[in-house]
């Protein structure tokens, strides 16, 4: 298995408004992790035990190592961020951890609030699966909490089918998917069209720091 050799890749790339740059998919890096705390923190609390299953409220310093410090061959994650005022923030990252059989990898996956919705857990995941087929890997699994409806519903519109294989802690859903089908867009799984780009940049623009009060 090689490592992963992916480009910066921008998904949306008109300018929305001053200040405001377009959103981007790239592979993580160890200098992010100031970033990622910062995403980690400002996630819901109900978005961070989804996510990590688990009420944290931001990660430790060796957690922070371990998700940003990736071998781009075993582990491999992508973020997607902006650039708001020469300054980049991580809204959305996904990533896989390869499994000692060597064809099966276990995935993870987290969008920003504010930024849900909009089609961008999609683009990520379709990500992760193109990695995951090109470093040779044939299966992508993950474990969802049962309370989790939404991303439920999401990976099975994605493919995803429920699995007991391996065993499962009491509480928690597998899902499993063969890297080599084709990812099917549909539009309940957040079609990139004209009206996702226009809530993109409503999105955005409400970030902007201006607009953020002074503490």
């Amino acid at each position: 298995m090689t490592a992963l050799a992916t480009p910066s890749i921008r998904l949306f790339p008109t300018r929305t408004s001053p200040g405001v740059a377009s959103v981007a998919l790239r592979t993580i890096r160890p200098d992010d992790a100031g970033a990622l705390q910062d995403f980690v923190r400002a996630l819901a609390p109900v978005s961070r035990r989804m996510r990590f299953h688990a009420g944290v409220r931001e990660l430790s310093e060796s957690a922070l190592r371990a998700l940003t410090c990736t071998d781009e061959c075993a582990h491999i994650a992508f973020v997607l961020t902006t650039t708001e005022r020469g300054a980049e923030r991580i809204v959305g990252e996904a990533r896989y951890v390869v499994s000692g059989d060597g064809e099966t990898a276990e995935f993870a996956i987290a969008v920003a609030d504010a930024f849900q919705g909009l089609g961008l857990a999609q683009r990520l995941l379709a990500a992760v699966i193109d990695a995951a087929r090109a470093a040779g890997l044939r299966w992508l699994v993950g474990e969802v909490l049962a309370d989790n409806a939404r991303m439920l519903a999401f990976v099975r519109r994605l493919g995803f089918a429920e699995t007991t294989r391996g065993g499962l802690a009491p509480g928690l859903v597998r899902v499993e998917r063969c890297v080599d089908l084709p990812l099917v867009v549909t539009q309940a799984a957040g079609s990139w069209g004209w009206a996702a780009r226009r809530r993109v940049r409503r999105v955005l623009a409400a970030w902007r720091p201006s607009r953020v009060p002074a503490a």
